[in-house]
C-alpha cells in the first residue's frame, strides 16, 4: 500500500500502534486515540514523522469523529481506508462482578463508537475516495464468547456483525473485514492479569502473538491482495479456536 490517506483508531499503542507504524512508511497516516501523545511519541516510535498526524478522539463521543473527519477533510481532502481498531475492557468485567458503569461504557465505546465510526468516516471514505478499504478489530472472544468477560466479548461479536452489515451497505465500493485476534502482547491484555498460559496451552501455536503479527494482517486486508475479499472475519489466534 503506498499514498493512501488512513485513519487507525486506537492508534497510541498494542496493535494499533503497530499497524500505524507499518502503515506509516508509504501512506500517511492519523492516529487517532483518546490518549494524549506529543512529537516526542512519534519521533520515538515512528521512522517517517512526515507521514503521521495525531487527533484526540474518544470515539464514543459523536461529536469527536466529526470533528475527525473535518480534520482530515482540511488537512487531506479525502479518505482511503479505516482501521476501527479502538476498545477497552473496562475491569471488573465477569458475568458475576461486572458493574454497570463497566457495562455501559463497553457498549458505549467497542460497539456505539465503532458504528458511528463506519457510519461517518466510512461514508466519508464513499464520498471522497470513492473506493477504498475497512478493518474492523474484534476478538475470538467474538467468536466464542467469554464468561470473564461477558460485555467485552459482546460487543466483539457486534463489530463482527457490523463488519457484515456494512460490508453489505458499501455494495462492494468499500469493503470491510474484521479481523479477530486471539491472546496478543498488548497493554490492554496486561491490564486483565490474565495467565497467558490458559490461552497458549489450548493454542495449537503454542505462545502469545505479537501486534506486529495481526498488523500484518489488517494490512493484507486494506490492500489490493484482498480485492475479491469482503464481509469477512480472519482468526489470527494460533488456532486457538480451532480446539
Amino acid at each position: 500500500m503506498k499514498n493512501k490517506i488512513i485513519i487507525v483508531t486506537g492508534g497510541a499503542s498494542g496493535i494499533g500502534l503497530a499497524t500505524a507504524k507499518k502503515l506509516s512508511i508509504d501512506n500517511k497516516v492519523i492516529i487517532a486515540d483518546y490518549k494524549d501523545i506529543n512529537q516526542d511519541f512519534i519521533k520515538e516510535n515512528f521512522t517517517n514523522i512526515d507521514n503521521v498526524y495525531y487527533f484526540k478522539c474518544d470515539i464514543s463521543k459523536k461529536e469527536n469523529i466529526m470533528s475527525l473527519r473535518d480534520f482530515v477533510q482540511e488537512k487531506f481532502d479525502k479518505l482511503d481506508c479505516l482501521v476501527c481498531n479502538a476498545g477497552i475492557l473496562p475491569l471488573p468485567c465477569g458475568i458475576d462482578t461486572i458493574t454497570d458503569d463497566s457495562i455501559d461504557r463497553t457498549i458505549d465505546v467497542n460497539l456505539k463508537g465503532t458504528f458511528k465510526c463506519l457510519n461517518i468516516l466510512g461514508n466519508f471514505i464513499k464520498e471522497t475516495s470513492k473506493t477504498g478499504s475497512i478493518v474492523n478489530i474484534s476478538s475470538v472472544d467474538g467468536l466464542i464468547g467469554e464468561p470473564y468477560g461477558v460485555i467485552y466479548s459482546t460487543t466483539k461479536a457486534g463489530i463482527i456483525s457490523l463488519t457484515k452489515s456494512f460490508a453489505r451497505y458499501f455494495k462492494g465500493d468499500i469493503r470491510v473485514n474484521c479481523v479477530a485476534p486471539g491472546l496478543i502482547d498488548t497493554p490492554l491484555t496486561d491490564s486483565t492479569g490474565e495467565d497467558p498460559s490458559w490461552t497458549t496451552d489450548y493454542s495449537i501455536i503454542k505462545r502469545i502473538g505479537k501486534p506486529e503479527e495481526i498488523a500484518d494482517s489488517i494490512i493484507f486486508l486494506l490492500s489490493d491482495k484482498s480485492s475479491f475479499i469482503t464481509g469477512q472475519v480472519l482468526a489470527v489466534d494460533g488456532g486457538f479456536t480451532l480446539k
